[in-house]
Order: structure tokens, then sequence, then C-alpha cells
């Protein structure tokens, strides 16, 4: 696994960190409907591109499979 600060967030980067968002919020916030996750997640990229430092978690293939913001 390699960890990374991104600063370039193109369209491709951002919609897979939205799939891992949605994975994850669906996997741990059971409490959410899935039409409540739809509504959250129109949001979700236009706060990737808000977050001053982005950290980008990518598997062995490259693929990120985490991030976190700060």
């Amino acid at each position: 696994m390699k960890y990374k600060e991104v600063q370039e967030r193109t369209p491709q980067l951002i919609q897979r960190l939205v799939e891992v968002w949605e994975d994850s919020v669906k996997a741990t916030h059971l409490f959410l409907s899935p039409g409540e996750i739809a509504e959250i997640k129109r949001y979700v990229p236009a706060a990737l591109e808000g977050v001053a430092h982005l950290v980008v978690a990518e598997g062995d293939d490259g693929v990120p499979v985490a991030f976190m913001g700060v």
C-alpha cells in the first residue's frame, strides 16, 4: 500500500474516491437509508475538491482504496 498527498484532483480520482466513500458509508452507517446516502453523495465531490490536504491510500495496483482529508 502506498500513501500520498494529492494535489491534482482529476475527475477520475474524484469518481473513485466517491465510490470508496459510498462503499464505506454503506458498510458502516446502517442507520442511513439508500435515499439518504444518495442525497449526501451529491455533496461528496465538492467536499473532496475543497479539502486542503487530501491523502490517498493506493493498493499495489495503484487504485485508490482509502482517503483522508484534513
